[in-house]
C-alpha cells in the first residue's frame, strides 16, 4: 500500500516538474517560430528597401527636451525619415498610443518627422495603435493598405510581421537600432508578447471565420 502511494506522488511530483519545463519550451519555440516566419523580410539598409506607398511606424514617445531620452523613438524617426528621404514611401502613419496624460506617441512622432523636413500631408497619426496588431490590422482595414514597410526595432519588427502575415498584409520591415532590446527586460518582455501575439492570431481567425 505505501509502494503505491509513493508511486503516486512520485508521479504526481514529476507531473507538476514538467509543466513549467513544457511551458517554457512552447514559449521558446513560439519565440523561435515568429523569428522564423518573419526572415527574409527585413532590411537593415534604406537603399535596398523595395518601393512601397505607405510606411507603417510603430510606436514610441519622446519627452518635452531634457526630461529623458528614448533611443528606440530617437532610431525610429531617424529611420522613418531616411525611407522618405531616399523616395522610397509617399505616405507615413504614425500608430501608437495617447491614452495618458501628457504622452501621446503619434503626435511625438508627427512633431518629430516635421522637423526632420517630412511635409504634414504626408504623415497619418492613428491614436488607435495602443498595441503592435492593432497597429498592423488598422493599417489594412482602416488605412486600406495593401503593402506596406513597418519600422522598429528588431524584435517588435519580426513580431509586426508576423501580424502582417497572419492578416494577409503584404509587408517588409525595416530594423531600426535594436539597442534598446539589449537590457534583460525587454528580452523577457518581447517572449511574452509573442505568446499574446500566437493569442491574438487564434481570436482573429474565430473572429473572421
Amino acid at each position: 500500500m505505501k509502494i503505491n502511494r509513493r508511486s503516486k506522488l512520485r508521479k504526481i511530483l514529476i507531473t507538476l516538474l514538467l509543466i513549467p519545463v513544457v511551458g517554457i519550451l512552447l514559449i521558446f519555440l513560439n519565440y523561435r517560430m515568429i523569428s522564423f516566419i518573419a526572415s527574409g523580410n527585413i532590411y537593415t539598409d534604406t537603399t535596398k528597401l523595395p518601393f512601397h506607398e505607405t510606411t507603417l511606424v510603430l510606436g514610441s514617445g519622446s519627452s518635452p527636451e531634457g526630461l529623458w531620452e528614448n533611443d528606440s523613438f530617437n532610431h525610429r524617426m531617424e529611420a522613418a525619415a531616411s525611407v522618405y528621404d531616399s523616395g522610397k514611401t509617399k505616405k507615413m502613419i504614425v500608430s501608437g498610443m495617447s491614452n495618458r496624460e501628457f504622452y501621446n506617441e503619434p503626435n511625438d512622432m508627427k512633431n518629430a518627422l516635421l522637423k526632420a523636413g517630412i511635409p504634414t500631408h504626408v504623415i497619418y497619426p492613428d491614436h488607435g495603435g495602443v498595441r503592435t496588431w492593432n497597429s498592423v490590422e488598422r493599417a489594412k482595414t482602416y488605412y486600406k493598405c495593401e503593402s506596406v514597410i513597418i519600422i522598429s526595432q528588431a524584435d517588435q519588427l519580426e513580431r509586426a510581421l508576423f501580424i502582417a502575415r497572419c492578416i494577409n498584409l503584404d509587408a517588409i520591415g525595416l530594423a531600426a537600432d535594436p539597442l534598446h532590446y539589449k537590457h534583460r527586460y525587454w528580452t523577457i518582455r518581447e517572449y511574452l508578447a509573442r505568446v499574446k501575439c500566437t493569442l491574438d492570431y487564434f481570436e482573429y481567425r474565430i473572429r473572421n471565420l
